[in-house]
């Protein structure tokens, strides 16, 4: 019997130790075949007529590029820098933003929107292309390239912002639950879901919003040539199809990828067929570890920073 536990116990340690074998062998793997730097996609063309590609894929956030619980993130970091460096590059002529973003962090979407703007300063064609949908912070990024484009059904629009929490001090006192708040100033934890908002609160979250609002609808009528009036109008967190977009003066164009691509080498005076290179292509390994360091690094912060507070944070208001 013990002879037979023995070998179970083997058993056991072989197959252990050929997991963590594989995994490590994985890891490696993976870390060996990152992608550094563009990735060319085919193409006839010469040094100096190249299209850089750089996909905003998911909800935009702060840091890094990676998974979230909701799927994938474009982390404001990463992707602005793909764009300096497109934007820097002398044999880049024309960059394509490829948009499937809901939108997300309010700072995040304008470092973005910013380092558009950079590119276009150091004489770079910037064109957008809009996939699936292109709302709320993906519009505001679209809104800084030369040219819009985007299928007749993307949805897109919600030009606006949004602060929202949950408020459960009722739940809690329902069952006998109590909470002490120990603070160093009044409005420390506001937004706090422990109690009722106060009016002078809900006033100063009102005029944070409105602040970042109406910078949202500067940059749009900026972008677009279009008066702050014309915008205001449109900017009451409506969603469009690409084809009311255009009507309305917020889409340039009609058309798929490839229309973008062909629109961005005519812009740039790219003779024959351009050379489309795809900037940021991750592994799945540095995507997963990269969220995994960020989202460890925030909770430390809050936990050191800000262990007073509870429920929604608000180091950023959503588009």
């Amino acid at each position: 019997m013990e002879s037979i536990k023995a070998v179970m116990g083997n058993k056991r340690k072989v197959i252990a130790l050929l997991l963590l074998g594989f995994c490590l062998i994985s890891m490696v793997l993976g870390i060996a075949i990152i992608a550094k730097g563009p990735f060319d996609m085919g193409g006839i063309g010469v040094s100096g007529d190249k299209i850089a590609i750089i996909n905003i894929e998911g909800a935009i956030v702060g840091g890094s590029s990676g998974f979230g619980i909701f799927g994938a993130e474009s982390g404001a970091d990463d992707i602005a820098k793909l764009i300096k460096s497109a934007g820097e590059d002398p044999s880049v002529r024309a960059i394509i933003l490829r948009i499937n973003s809901p939108g997300g962090s309010a700072a995040a979407s304008q470092e973005l929107h910013a380092e558009v703007c950079k590119a276009r300063e150091n004489g770079k064609i910037v064109v957008a292309s809009m996939s699936d949908v292109a709302t709320s912070g993906g519009y505001y990024v679209a809104c800084g390239a030369d040219k819009i484009v985007a299928n007749p059904g993307t949805i897109t629009g919600s030009i606006g912002v949004i602060f929202s929490q949950l408020q459960y001090s009722e739940l809690l006192e329902r069952y006998g639950i109590r909470a002490n708040v120990i603070k160093s100033g009044k409005y420390k934890d506001i937004g706090s879901p422990l109690r009722n908002m106060t009016a002078e609160e809900q006033q100063i979250l009102q005029d944070m919003i409105d602040d970042i609002y109406f910078q949202f609808v500067h940059a749009v009528a900026e972008g677009r040539q279009m008066n702050e009036s014309e915008i205001l109008e449109l900017a009451d967190g409506r969603i469009l199809t690409g084809r009311q977009a255009k009507e309305l003066g917020l889409v340039d164009e009609l058309g798929n990828f490839q229309d973008a691509v062909d629109l961005a080498g005519e812009m740039a005076g790219i003779e024959g067929k351009p050379s489309v290179v795809e900037y940021g292509r991750k592994s799945f390994f540095e995507q997963f570890f990269g969220v995994f360091a960020r989202e460890l690094g925030r909770g430390v912060a809050e936990t050191f920073l800000d262990s007073g507070r509870q429920g929604v944070g608000l180091g950023s208001s959503f588009l």
